[in-house]
């Protein structure tokens, strides 16, 4: 007989890989979320019983945050995997000082309640419905700022965004 994990494993691991796998890049980064992913829901397994699937799923969101905040990557960190694309060898460090005083800059230029919703989004992944919950506000107001704020930060800097 199946245990509950094998159970739970089998029924979505292959969803959460391909879930992750829209994130990060690297296979062995995409396996060890996947992993924190299971052992994290494996250690809160009292709360599987109300809706494993939803529980899977943001726990999920939580370790590619996580994953982020680990390896602290920034919006300089995703433009040079998404757009540029270039080897490390390659890497300027001139260039990249210029890139972050410019981030800096430009993020300074956003409201603080744009920039707190886009993070909240694009980083910790929360929906804009979790979002608008948690400030009152509703859902089509969070995905206006959000918006704003890509719109701001591609015309400015030319970065593709997950």
């Amino acid at each position: 007989m199946e245990s509950l994990f094998e159970e739970l494993y089998s029924k979505y691991k292959h969803q959460v890989y391909f879930f992750v796998k829209k994130y990060i890049h690297g296979q062995e980064d995409i396996e060890d979320v996947v992993q924190d992913i299971f052992v994290h829901v494996w250690k809160h397994r009292d709360s599987l019983s109300k809706n494993a699937e939803a529980i899977v799923f943001k726990t999920a969101k939580q370790e590619i945050a996580n994953f982020f905040r680990k390896n602290r990557l920034s919006f300089v960190d995703l433009k040079e995997n998404a757009v540029l694309d270039f080897e490390k060898e390659d890497y300027d460090e001139d260039e990249q000082l210029l890139r972050s005083e410019e981030i800096k800059n430009l993020l300074h230029l956003i409201p603080e309640k744009s920039k707190d919703y886009f993070l909240k989004h694009k980083v910790d992944g929360l929906s804009y419905s979790q979002i608008a919950k948690e400030n009152n506000i509703s859902k089509n107001a969070v995905a206006k700022h959000v918006n704003k704020v890509l719109q701001l930060l591609k015309a400015r800097l030319n970065i593709f965004f997950f």
